[in-house]
């Protein structure tokens, strides 16, 4: 059942719920945080709570609401997803059309703002009006994965329920539940930090054929100067993605020289991490994730640094860290 994966985020799960029973639900929530499938299931449970008829704090599944809700067509339940970069005031205007007025069919009504972070400033203020003067039988529920970009006013209007990265373990078992092969869930629950939607992409065919791109050309990087200019070539459009994936790699050839095979994220990969860690010294690999490091954090929303030679320079500088 869907209402599992917001079940794993058991702090939220028990903020809620805890409202439900008591009575004592918020007005408006702003589910915080990485895992968009939780706050996905959450939104659901949570609206399928308020109206259920059974009226236990915990959603039957069974009754008409709850049906309906699960469908997407009960009429008081409503949910605005952006359909491009930024959410404009005329789609929150039609989305909060009905505000004001009474349930239709059920206890309460729910208005579902996804990816509220994308709201633009006349939008955010046309709902902030709404958040400080609620109408009555009714919560917003607006989702974000961070709050720096939605306004101060609007986040201290709303309770924030957390919604943290799962623990890669979980998120990988979730996988393997679904039917991926176990070693690529693992690998794709690590990279994507327990990012459920971060990590669904690793698992598609891009994301695998990046994954077999960089096995193929990670060792070239010992080769020398014309080999380090062709993968910094190849990745100079997505350097987030390699530094991930090199990031990773470098983390299993330290297990991996220290004698530790469990937490590997390149599982089926053995031979290659064992041909590769004995080009290093634990110390030089220490220091390669410090490089690797250093280079995603002058990356990452940087626009002003020639990507290409920063991706040129890291690599020069892990060649001549090997042995």
């Amino acid at each position: 059942m869907a209402w599992e994966e917001f079940k794993e985020q058991t702090a939220a799960y028990r903020l809620l719920r805890g409202a439900v029973v008591s009575g004592r639900v918020a007005h408006a929530y702003l589910f915080l945080g990485p895992d968009a499938r939780g706050k996905e299931a959450a939104t659901r449970w949570l609206a399928q709570a308020l109206n259920c008829a059974a009226g236990r704090g915990e959603p039957c599944a069974a009754c008409p609401s709850c049906h309906l809700i699960a469908a997407g067509t009960h009429p008081d339940v409503r949910s605005l997803t952006p359909r491009g970069r930024h959410i404009r005031l005329e789609e929150v205007r039609e989305l909060l059309r009905t505000a004001a007025a009474s349930p239709l069919s059920g206890h309460t009504k729910v208005y579902i703002l996804k990816e509220a972070d994308k709201l633009l400033p006349e939008a955010a203020n046309h709902l902030l009006k709404l958040l400080e003067e609620p109408p009555p039988a009714t919560v917003f529920v607006l989702t974000a994965a961070r709050d720096y970009a939605l306004l101060p006013t609007i986040v201290s209007r709303c309770q924030v329920v957390p919604f943290r990265a799962l623990a890669p373990e979980v998120l990988a078992r979730r996988f393997i539940a679904e039917g991926h092969d176990p070693d690529s869930a693992h690998r794709a629950a690590f990279l994507s930090g327990g990012d459920a939607d971060e990590a669904a992409t690793w698992l598609g065919a891009e994301g695998q054929r990046a994954v077999a791109e960089f096995l193929e050309l990670a060792p070239a990087i010992f080769y020398g100067k014309g080999a380090v200019l062709q993968i910094a070539a190849a990745y100079q459009v997505d350097p987030a993605r390699f530094l991930t994936l090199l990031g990773a790699w470098y983390r299993d050839l330290i297990l991996w020289r220290s004698g530790r095979r469990e937490g590997l994220v390149f599982r089926g990969e053995e031979e290659l991490l064992d041909r590769v860690a004995a080009l290093y010294s634990s110390r030089a690999l220490v220091r390669s994730c410090r490089a690797i490091a250093q280079a995603a954090r002058l990356l990452s929303g940087r626009s002003t640094v020639n990507v290409r030679l920063a991706l040129e320079a890291l690599l020069v500088e892990l060649a001549q860290a090997a042995v």
